[in-house]
């Protein structure tokens, strides 16, 4: 955790005790969807101290996910998912020199600590030939005393649906025993594997006999704001170095009349968890009831905004923090300048946003 990652706003666009109220109250109804069953539930974002959420909403508590899952620890395991990739690449998870393999076990022990869960690692995205810093890792992750378990690169994922859902896609995953109703399932960051390994989970526990089902605790993007509202475009520059990006989530569309936006890879992931629901889960279980990824989503942050201007404002100005941040980045030779140039364009999209509105994009947040 690091506290001077976020800004002390004197004007505040976030009601947090209402999001707090509405965003749990909606995870225990997602639990009992699957009564009979476990519940896989993807983290969006990050879990302890959610710093970006905080800057972009002002009066967000960075520590309120972890809040709400204190108060239903009986019901929870964790996994944490790591990424083979970034282990063997050093991915930069936050503009420092801490290496990927030290800050991702730092946030496990300290995930523990807050929550009182030890936590099982995944390291998903594994070549079949584990390299030797991948195993070097697993090994100091054994040695601190938590368990840990593969999963391996598909090819064709996730498009080929008969090879995913095969002895050589899921089948081929290390098991993750679990006992509790609720599983959380989070990562060091995106592109961690999050959602492939809750798939992955559902597929083995149905050979074993065992029911289950998938859902997804989302922060950003909010689906119920416009795909060019500031608050999305935010998100967008937070994962300018992998790539994502906002789209219309067009199922919903058709299912339902309304637009509603999600981003790409829970888009393209869609297609694999309707035709795990038509291939091998009972039609009582919850998850033949998804119409749209928007449905997997748990995601209420929306109705927490109380005042537009000031979230608009503040994620106009994470835009250019995030720009800033990839320009250090780009100057140590660790970053693309495609970073940049996305957040210069996204900053554009963001003040033509807000001027639209009649906001004033030099609002001042701190009096």
């Amino acid at each position: 955790m690091d506290q001077t990652d976020t800004i002390p706003y004197s004007v505040l666009g976030f009601d947090n005790g209402k999001y707090l109220q509405i965003q749990k109250d909606h995870i225990l109804d997602r639990i009992d969807k699957f009564r009979e069953g476990k519940l896989y539930l993807e983290i969006g974002g990050k879990f302890m101290y959610d710093a970006h959420a905080a800057r972009v909403l002002p009066g967000f508590d960075p520590e309120v996910k972890l809040q709400i899952f204190n108060s239903m620890k009986n019901l929870i395991e964790i996994m944490f998912c790591v990424n083979a990739n970034d282990i063997r690449f050093n991915r930069q998870l936050k503009n420092s020199a801490e290496k990927y393999t030290d800050a991702t076990l730092r946030m496990v022990k300290e995930l523990e600590e807050k929550t009182g869960v030890k936590p099982k690692i995944i390291i998903n995205l594994c070549d079949r030939e584990l390299s030797g810093i991948v195993l070097s890792y697993e090994k100091i992750a054994q040695e601190m005393g938590y368990q840990t378990f593969k999963r391996y690169k598909i090819d064709g994922y996730p498009d080929d649906t008969s090879r995913v859902l095969s002895e050589e896609g899921y089948g081929y995953d290390d098991h993750i025993p679990t006992s509790k109703k609720l599983i959380l399932v989070m990562g060091a960051a995106s592109n961690s594997g999050k959602m492939s390994t809750c798939l992955g989970q559902i597929y083995l526990d149905k050979q074993k006999g065992e029911t289950s089902g998938y859902a997804k605790y989302e922060t950003f993007p909010i689906w119920s704001l416009p795909i060019g509202h500031p608050v999305n475009l935010a998100y967008e520059a937070a994962t300018a170095d992998i790539g994502d990006y906002n789209v219309i989530d067009t199922y919903h569309e058709i299912a339902y009349g309304k637009r509603s936006v999600n981003y790409n890879r829970d888009v393209e992931a869609f297609e694999i968890i309707k035709k795990m629901t038509e291939s091998f889960l009972e039609p009582s279980n919850y998850m033949s009831s998804y119409r749209s990824p928007t449905d997997m989503g748990i995601n209420y942050a929306g109705n927490a905004i109380s005042n537009d201007q000031v979230v608009c404002v503040a994620s106009l100005e994470e835009i250019r923090r995030r720009r800033g941040w990839y320009m250090e980045i780009f100057n140590r030779s660790e970053g693309d300048k495609d970073w940049i140039k996305k957040c210069e364009n996204l900053e554009i999209q963001a003040l033509k946003y807000i001027r639209e509105k009649g906001y004033n994009p030099e609002y001042r947040l701190l009096k």
